[in-house]
C-alpha cells in the first residue's frame, strides 16, 4: 500500500492523517487511537494509551485477537498503560487495508467495551486529553502535563539561544575525542582484532568533544565531526596493525623496530586478500560513524530542546 493510498483509506474508517508526524489518528470518548508506519520494517502499529480495569482480562482479550489473526499481528501488548499492535505490510494493499480495517474496529470495540478508561501518556492518569506532536510524535497529554512540558521546552529554548557556538573549541574538542577514540582502538586491537567496531568509539568521543568545548552543536558540525572522525579511523586502523607487527617481531626476539613494522606492514597490504580484509574493515567502520553521525544530525538531544504543537484535534 502506497502513503497515498493509506491516506485516503484512513478517510474510511473514520481516521485523520498529519503530515507533521507522518501519523494518522481517531479521537472516541476520550480515547486517542494512533496508527505510525514504519517504511524500513514495514510494519503499521496501533497505539492507544490506557488503563485496564483488569490487567488480565485485556492480555487475554489481546493475546485472542493476535491468535485470530496471526496472518497478519505480529505484536499484541500491553505494557506501561499502553495498548500496542503491530502489523505487517504485505504486497498486496487490499489484504493491507482489511488488516487496518479489522484492528481499527478492534481497538474501538475495546474503547467501547468500558473494559479500559483513557490516561494521558505523560502522567498515566485518567483525565481529560489532547493530541499534540511532542518532537516528532503524535502523544496524548492532558492540559496538566502540556503547560508543564511548555514550560520546561521554553527554559531548555532560551538556554539554546543563549548559547553561542564556538566552533574553533568545538574543532579542538573534536579532534581530542577522535585522538582519544583512536588511541583506545588502537590499544584494544593489540588484544583482539575489532573489525571496524572502532566507529562506534571514535565518532561518539568526537561528536561529544565537540558538544563539551563548542557548547552548540550543529548541522555544519556534525558534518566536520563525521570528517574527522573518518580520517582518525584510517590512522587508527593503520597505527593498530603497525602496533600489531612490532609486538610480533618483539615477540620473535627481534626488539622493538617501529620502521620494521612499518615495512612489514606496507608489504603486507600490497597482498590482496590481505588488503581486501583491511577495506572490509574500513566499510564496516564507515557505516557504524554514519550511522552515528545520522542520530546525531537528527536527534541532537544536547542542545535542541523538542519543539511542542499545538492541540491537533
Amino acid at each position: 500500500m502506497t502513503e497515498s493510498e493509506f491516506q485516503e483509506f484512513l478517510i474510511t474508517i473514520g481516521y485523520r492523517y498529519n503530515k507533521k508526524s507522518h501519523s494518522a489518528f481517531n479521537t472516541f470518548e476520550g480515547f486517542h487511537t494512533i496508527i505510525e508506519f514504519s517504511q524500513i520494517e514495514n510494519r503499521y502499529s496501533f497505539f492507544l494509551d490506557s488503563n485496564a480495569n483488569s490487567t488480565k482480562s485485556l492480555e487475554e482479550s489481546l493475546k485472542s485477537f493476535s491468535a485470530e489473526n496471526k496472518e497478519f499481528i505480529t505484536k499484541a501488548v500491553y505494557k506501561n498503560k499502553q495498548i500496542r499492535i503491530t502489523i505487517k505490510m504485505t504486497i498486496d494493499s487490499e489484504f493491507d487495508k482489511e488488516q487496518l480495517k479489522n484492528t481499527a474496529g478492534y481497538l474501538l470495540d475495546l474503547c467501547k467495551s468500558e473494559t479500559i478508561t483513557p490516561v494521558c501518556r505523560v502522567c498515566s492518569r485518567n483525565r481529560k486529553t489532547g493530541l499534540y506532536i511532542v518532537g516528532r510524535t503524535l502523544t496524548p497529554v492532558c492540559d496538566n502535563c502540556i503547560v508543564r512540558k511548555r514550560r520546561q521546552y521554553e527554559k531548555r529554548r532560551d538556554m539554546f539561544e543563549k548559547k553561542k557556538q564556538n566552533m574553533t573549541a568545538g574543532i579542538f574538542g573534536a579532534l581530542f575525542g577522535a585522538a582519544l577514540g583512536a588511541s583506545l582502538y588502537i590499544l584494544s586491537y593489540q588484544f583482539f582484532p575489532c573489525y571496524g567496531i572502532s566507529g562506534a568509539v571514535i565518532a561518539p568521543l568526537s561528536f561529544g568533544g565537540f558538544v563539551l568545548t563548542g557548547k552548540r552543536a550543529t548541522k555544519l558540525s556534525a558534518v566536520i565531526c563525521e570528517i574527522i572522525s573518518f580520517f582518525a579511523f584510517l590512522a587508527a586502523e593503520y597505527m593498530a596493525i603497525i602496533a600489531n607487527i612490532a609486538v610480533l617481531i618483539e615477540k620473535e626476539g627481534g626488539g622493538i623496530a617501529v620502521s620494521e613494522a612499518i615495512e612489514v606492514t606496507n608489504d603486507s597490504l600490497k597482498d590482496l586478500s590481505y588488503l581486501n580484509t583491511i577495506i572490509l574493515d574500513i566499510i564496516i567502520g564507515s557505516a557504524i560513524m554514519i550511522i552515528i553521525g545520522i542520530a546525531y544530525f537528527l536527534k541532537r538531544k544536547y542542545t535542541r530542546p523538542l519543539k511542542i504543537s499545538k492541540n491537533v484535534l
